[in-house]
């Protein structure tokens, strides 16, 4: 777990906990990746209080012997897929260049159906309020998310689309904060906003933050 002090961006590293070296094997692992594919797809399908070991097994048309030999617990397999899904939902896409991207990446309606990862990533905020392992496996992948992200602020302050005395971390949380709501509007399936509409507010938001708005 990453350990950073308030208003910096330092990180250090400390001692990983068995948990996290239990989820965070070789990914060269094609059976591991059989499972988590399986696993993204069955708590998608049917939610993570519905889901068994036993649904993930027949979906990934394994043994329980494949699952329990590289995971503990359906709790391991949800953090698993959740880290993994980090990587997948990049934020504003793989060409993101700038902050509004950032911001329109990740909160845009244009999208209906939820992806696997997405769904995933829903089902472990909801989980995440009864389950400490799926709370920590969110954490962990906002931290990974918050790492990645570090560049796109900097030049953002850089090029002056960021006022300079701009925390990153109220940004980063305005921004995770848009996606998570977008997210949830998306998956219950309710009408919203013209996306142009939506856009265009997102873009007024994303030039707010410059130096010639804020004082």
């Amino acid at each position: 777990m990453r350990r950073r002090t308030r208003g910096s961006w330092a990180s250090s590293e400390s001692d990983a906990s068995g948990s996290a070296r239990s989820s965070l094997v070789d990914a060269a692992d094609p059976l591991r990746d059989q499972l988590l594919d399986a696993t993204s797809r069955v708590f998608a399908r049917e939610g993570y209080d519905g889901t068994k070991i036993l649904d993930i097994v027949r979906e990934a048309g394994l043994s329980t012997g494949a699952v329990y030999g590289r995971f503990r617990s359906k709790n391991d397999l949800l953090r698993a897929a959740v880290i993994r899904s980090t990587a997948r939902l990049r934020v504003g896409g793989e060409d993101a260049v700038h902050l509004l991207d950032l911001l329109t990446g990740r909160s845009a309606l244009r999208r209906r159906e939820l992806s696997d990862s997405e769904a995933v990533r829903l089902e472990a905020y909801v989980a995440a309020r009864r389950e400490p392992e799926v709370a920590a496996a969110l954490a962990d992948s906002h931290e990974r998310w918050r790492d990645a992200m570090v560049p796109l602020i900097e030049t953002a302050r850089t090029d002056g689309t960021l006022r300079a005395n701009a925390d990153p971390d109220a940004v980063l949380f305005l921004v995770r904060t848009l996606y998570l709501g977008t997210l949830l509007h998306r998956g219950s399936g309710l009408g919203g906003p013209d996306p142009d509409a939506w856009e265009a507010l997102l873009t007024h938001i994303a030039d707010s933050l410059g130096p010639d708005r804020l004082t």
